[in-house]
């Protein structure tokens, strides 16, 4: 098998096969590398951002490392900039959740657009009587300039669009067409103390909560297909070892004069001699004829008494 397995096609296939696994190697540990750092950041304190303004770029991207940092923000809110985001769980409770613009001033002059989740109030106590939640319910946010601290998170994805102040996700896409540009791509849960509000908790993020089990999984799986790679040039090189082994008995048979598929599995020999149907063996047709050419030499052989 090592002579099959040395040969320059099964050499090449080697090498690409090597290449392939060792792709799937780097995978592998891309995915480890990520459920770690996710199983770290649990047991990490917040990261200290500092103002938002020089952490995060107008419709810049909210990153991994950004996500849970605690970042300060200063800037006025706008109480027509106002939604609800009902039916989400904390602590075993149905809460909806303040979302509220913050117009940040930047440097040249200009406001951009921070949406801020001022905190959560129990859905019942936003319901109306008509059982619906009720925008109007919600307490007003504090008037003039305001300086407030929170954990900077990614925007969620949007689903459904915004209907008379309720929303389903806090979703910058959605936002912006409701409230206008420029806006942060990312938005703040205010933790410091908001009047009428419980504080908002940490959010539970893809990669802050059970990604690590996941990208576990996802590495096992680059290591199955690893494996699988190498097996496939074993089985190749087996094969046609098997397959050369075959040739060679063949051709062993040939030249000792055997029949190459007398012994081929599931196959009986063939007869040595197969008398065709309603004929006599060829052994007794033999000794038929010699019997009768004995008799006609005996009748023309003289006897004693004719000499």
């Amino acid at each position: 098998m090592l002579r099959t397995a040395l040969q320059p096609r099964y050499l090449g296939l080697l090498a690409l096969m090597l290449v392939a696994a060792l792709v799937c190697g780097l995978l592998a540990n891309w995915q480890l590398d990520r459920a770690t750092r996710a199983l770290i950041a649990r047991d990490e304190a917040a990261a200290e951002l500092g103002d938002v303004r020089d952490v995060l770029e107008i419709g810049g991207v909210v990153t991994n490392d950004m996500v849970g940092g605690i970042a300060t923000a200063q800037g006025t809110f706008d109480p027509d900039e106002q939604v609800l985001v009902p039916h989400r769980s904390i602590d075993g409770t149905d809460a909806t959740l303040v979302v509220t613009a913050l117009h940040v001033a930047l440097e040249d002059g200009s406001t951009a657009r921070l949406p801020v989740a001022r905190g959560w109030l129990p859905t019942t106590e936003l319901t109306g009587p008509d059982g619906e939640v009720d925008p109007s319910l919600a307490p007003a946010p504090p008037s003039g300039e305001i300086e407030i601290s929170g954990r900077l998170e990614a925007s969620e994805a949007a689903s459904q669009g915004i209907n008379e102040g309720i929303a389903t996700e806090i979703a910058t896409p959605l936002l912006v067409n409701a409230w206008g540009s420029p806006m942060y791509a990312g938005y703040l849960g205010q933790i410091s103390p908001a009047e009428g509000l419980q504080p908002m908790p940490e959010a539970e993020s893809e990669f802050s909560a059970g990604l690590d089990w996941q990208n576990i999984g996802y590495a096992l799986q680059w290591v199955l297909f690893a494996a699988f790679f190498l097996y496939l040039w074993w089985r190749s090189v087996r094969t046609a070892h098997l397959d050369r082994l075959e040739d060679e008995r063949q051709a062993l048979r040939a030249e000792l004069g055997e029949d190459p598929h007398t012994d081929a599995p599931g196959r009986e020999p063939a007869p040595a001699h197969a008398d065709a149907p309603g004929r006599e063996p060829v052994g007794a047709a033999a000794r038929s004829t010699a019997d009768h050419l004995a008799t006609d030499h005996s009748l023309d052989r003289p006897t004693p008494k004719d000499v």
